[in-house]
C-alpha cells in the first residue's frame, strides 16, 4: 500500500509531550504541564457536573446539527443559528474552510508564524500558503493585504496572536476589512478572545453582520476548560456556514461536548474569575522577568513567550527534569522562546523559581563563560 506522495510534503503538527510520558523518562512522581494552554483551573463545577449525567446517554448518537448549542450560541451573540457552525475544535472548522474555498493553484495568506493548522488545511486541498513575516512580533495587516493577489482566495489571522499573545488593534483591523475584496474569505481565529480585556477586544460580530466575506472562529477549549471534548464554533454569513455544512460529517461533534457548552455558556461570571486570574498570573510573571532582566512577551492570551535564546534546547530539558513541561519556540516558529501557559498560582510560582534559577545557570553562567 502507498499514500499519496503529496501527503508527506504536508507539515507535520509536533505534540508536547505527555504528563505520563515525562514522568517516565525522568522518574518523577508530579508533572505540570504548561505546553498547550488550557486552563488548568478546569471548567466549572457545574459542567462537571453536566458531564457526570451525560455519561448515561453516550449510547445514542448525538445531535448532529448541535440544534440546542447553537440556539443558545444564537442568542449570546444576537445572529440568526444558520450563522453558525459547530465542530469538533476549530481545527476541523479550519480544514472545512479550505474545502470549500481552495482549489488547486489557488491560495491562502498567513503570518508567519502561526498556527499550523492554517498551512496543511490548504496544502491538503492542493493550495499554496504566502507566509508574511511578524513585524515587530505583531501581525502587520497592512503588509498581508499587500501579499495577496489574483489566487488569493482565504486570509488566516488570529487575534490574540498565537504563538506570540500579541493583538490586533480596532483600527487595524477595521482597515484590513476595507481593503481586503469581498471575493476573499476573511478568518479571524479568536481561540483566546475571552482572555482579552473588554476594552481591547475587537468587535468581530459587528463586521460578521455586515460583511458577508468574514468568518470568526471561537472555541471552548481555551478559557471555558474542554479542550478534552474538542468543541469550537464558527460564525458567519449564512452562505458561508451554509457551504461549510456541505462538507461537515453528520455526527462529527459528540454529545458529551454539545451539552458541557451548553453549560459553560451559563457560567460569565467562572469566565471572567478565570480571565482575571490569568491577568493577575502574568502580572506576577512580567515583575519576576523583569527583575530578572529576562525579555518577554506581554500577552493578550493566556501564554508567555520567553526569550532564552540558543540555549532554548537546554533550558527545556533542565524544566523537564524539574517536572515542567514547556513549549520549545522551534515548534512554533519562534525560535529562541519559550512558551509557557499561565497555571495556578502555586505552580507559577514553584516554575518561575525554577526557571530562573535555571536561566542563570544556563544562560549568565554561558555568557560570563564566553567573556
Amino acid at each position: 500500500m502507498r499514500a499519496n506522495p503529496w501527503i508527506f510534503n504536508l507539515p507535520e503538527y509536533v505534540p508536547g509531550k505527555t504528563i505520563e510520558e515525562v514522568k517516565k523518562k525522568y522518574n518523577l512522581k508530579t508533572v505540570y504541564k504548561l505546553a498547550s494552554n488550557e486552563n488548568i483551573w478546569g471548567p466549572a463545577p457545574q459542567v462537571l457536573k453536566c458531564i457526570e449525567k451525560t455519561v448515561n446517554e453516550i449510547n445514542y448518537y448525538p445531535d448532529s446539527y448541535c440544534r440546542d448549542l447553537k440556539e443558545k450560541l444564537s442568542l449570546k451573540y444576537n445572529v440568526s443559528p444558520d450563522n453558525i457552525i459547530v465542530g469538533n475544535g476549530t481545527d476541523e472548522i479550519i480544514g472545512f474552510i479550505a474545502d470549500c474555498f481552495i482549489c488547486i493553484g489557488q491560495n491562502a495568506v498567513v503570518f508567519d508564524p502561526t498556527f499550523s493548522t492554517y498551512e496543511k488545511s490548504v496544502l491538503k486541498c492542493g493550495g499554496k500558503v504566502i507566509k508574511v513575516p511578524l513585524e515587530n512580533l505583531r501581525q502587520n495587516v497592512v503588509s498581508m493585504v499587500d501579499a495577496i493577489d489574483t489566487k488569493t482566495k482565504i486570509i488566516f489571522l488570529t487575534n490574540p496572536h498565537n504563538p506570540t499573545g500579541t493583538n490586533i488593534t480596532e483600527d487595524e483591523f477595521k482597515s484590513l476589512v476595507k481593503d481586503v475584496s469581498g471575493d476573499i474569505l476573511i478568518v479571524v481565529d479568536e481561540a483566546y478572545y475571552e482572555y482579552m480585556p473588554p476594552e481591547d477586544r475587537v468587535d468581530t460580530l459587528n463586521y460578521v453582520r455586515k460583511h458577508d466575506n468574514l468568518i470568526i472562529l471561537r472555541t471552548f477549549s481555551k478559557i471555558y476548560g474542554l479542550a478534552g471534548l474538542r468543541i469550537g464554533y464558527g460564525i458567519s454569513s449564512s452562505k458561508v456556514i451554509s457551504a461549510l455544512n456541505r462538507v461537515r460529517l453528520p455526527f462529527n461533534v459528540n454529545s458529551m461536548a454539545q451539552k458541557a457548552a451548553l453549560v459553560a455558556l451559563e457560567n460569565d461570571s467562572y469566565v471572567e474569575e478565570i480571565r482575571k486570574k490569568v491577568i493577575a498570573e502574568k502580572e506576577k510573571f512580567y515583575k519576576v522577568l523583569k527583575n530578572c532582566g529576562i525579555e518577554f512577551i506581554e500577552s493578550y492570551a493566556n501564554f508567555v513567550c520567553i526569550k532564552v535564546g540558543d540555549k532554548t534546547k537546554k533550558i527545556v530539558e533542565e524544566l523537564l527534569k524539574k517536572g515542567f513541561i514547556v513549549r520549545p519556540g522551534e515548534n512554533l516558529g519562534l525560535p529562541g522562546y519559550i512558551r509557557v501557559t499561565i497555571s495556578l498560582p502555586e505552580i507559577n510560582d514553584m516554575f518561575l523559581e525554577a526557571f530562573t534559577r535555571i536561566y542563570r545557570n544556563v544562560v549568565e553562567h554561558a555568557y560570563i563563560k564566553d567573556v
